[in-house]
């Protein structure tokens, strides 16, 4: 949550503190997609990655995907920025990260007591033994 975060701030300001592109790099990558279509992935992306999530707390996964989310974040971030639209679109990015990622600590800490639950009830049987046979 802290990178997304410290990555949000620097998007904010239109990824100011980074040098420009090149303009060889920026013919070399092509047009930039409209935000429309960015836009578009947004939306799909937010609500697969929330399914999935849910999907992993109903299951009792423990597997974290976090920092690949933050990745993904970022990269819409970058696409908003290339696409020249990411202060239109800023806060679209940020609350969905935020769900996402608020999702994902919810799974882990709940998925961590659960373990943390057991092994208690597993110490706890294994004192309730010895003091019976002692």
């Amino acid at each position: 949550m802290a990178l997304f975060m410290a990555v949000s701030i620097v998007a904010y300001d239109g990824f100011a503190v980074l040098p420009d592109l090149p303009p060889g790099i920026r013919e070399m990558l092509g047009t930039p997609p409209s935000a429309a279509a960015v836009s578009g992935l947004l939306v799909l992306y937010t609500f697969s990655a929330l399914i999935l999530t849910l999907a992993r707390i109903i299951g009792g996964f423990g597997a974290y995907g976090g920092v690949y989310h933050v990745v993904y974040l970022t990269a819409f971030y970058a696409f908003y920025h290339l696409s020249g639209a990411l202060p239109d679109n800023f806060w679209a990015v940020f609350v969905s990260g935020m769900t996402i990622l608020t999702l994902e600590c919810y799974h882990l800490w709940s998925w961590c007591s659960d373990r943390i639950r057991e092994e208690r009830e597993s110490l706890d049987e294994e004192n309730g033994q010895d003091n019976d046979s002692g």
